[in-house]
């Protein structure tokens, strides 16, 4: 390739960067949750509501660890300060005698009978494995080499507080039982030492998703389909009700959209953005290096 052809390319690639950094401007601000989808959409349109003679059914609950929950809420928000718990707007989960539920179980069910040893084991890894911002940028081709991005992992170790102590106070607001507590045919292939409702794994799959969009918007459609994977490998394992999934999805996208309304994180996340476009520079220049020889 000739040095003129790959000026050209250069400069067509900073452009483009450009026209993304604008995008981001606006990817970055209050989004709206994508229609509810798949089973989810189906099961989630089965009446939630108990049924009138199973009361005992409808007051088990996940056992409740005071030691614990201090423990965990003691730790506070780092950017929602001013945040509380009721500030968040998710369903309440389906009653333990519903319809619903009982469909979910069902579901999950047909999926324990379904699953091939390849997908407890994809299932238990993606349920193990959260990737890097470095080994992120590197799959996106923002980069090639590993890259320490030390705004960027500070920025995510923040949001983990936030996300960590409301998750916490809605698994404790709502104490929803495993699957296995009403279904015994549920063999789960993980131990539960939390309620059910939201889930935790899934909820910071959709964060890191919705986050990750804003840094780059293109690749939008690769974040949300590991999200959705995650929550899928979830229920293939036998811990989660798909409710529980589609609520984590409803409040991770809440608690972004806070995020992006809070000014000490929009600070951070600029310094993230100037961090992730200078690494995406010198990543070009030495492609374009390599080229020219």
């Amino acid at each position: 390739m000739s040095n003129s052809s790959l000026s050209v390319l250069f400069c067509f690639m900073l452009s483009f960067n450009n026209v993304r950094a604008q995008n981001v401007e606006t990817s970055g601000s209050l989004m709206e949750l994508t229609p509810v989808r798949g089973h989810y959409k189906i099961l989630g349109a089965i009446n939630p509501k108990p049924l009138s003679d199973h009361e005992t059914l409808d007051k088990l609950s996940f056992p409740y660890d005071e030691k614990f929950a201090s423990k965990v809420l003691n730790e506070k928000p780092h950017y929602l300060r001013n945040t509380s718990v009721n500030d968040f707007k998710i369903p309440d989960p389906p009653a333990n005698s519903s319809l619903q539920t009982r469909a979910e179980l069902d579901y999950l069910l047909v999926l324990q009978t379904n699953r091939s040893p390849e997908d407890i084991r994809s299932s238990l890894y993606l349920s193990n494995t959260f990737l890097t911002p470095s080994e992120i940028g590197q799959l996106i081709g923002y980069w090639v080499n590993p890259e320490k991005l030390p705004q960027t992992d500070s920025l995510f170790s923040n949001v983990a507080e936030d996300v960590n102590y409301f998750l916490w106070s809605l698994k404790f607001k709502y104490e929803r039982v495993r699957p296995y507590t009403l279904e015994p045919k549920i063999h789960d292939l993980e131990e539960s030492r939390a309620a059910s409702y939201p889930g935790g794994h899934v909820t910071y799959a959709y964060v890191h998703a919705f986050i990750y969009q804003a840094l780059a918007p293109e690749f939008t459609d690769y974040f949300t389909k590991d999200a959705y994977a995650m929550a899928h490998a979830r229920e293939i394992i036998g811990v989660h009700y798909p409710s529980d999934a589609e609520a984590s999805r409803i409040f991770a996208r809440q608690i972004v959209n806070m995020l992006f309304q809070n000014q000490n994180f929009l600070t951070d996340f600029q310094k993230v953005k100037t961090e992730w476009e200078s690494h995406e520079k010198s990543s070009m220049l030495l492609l374009t290096k390599s080229w020219g020889k």
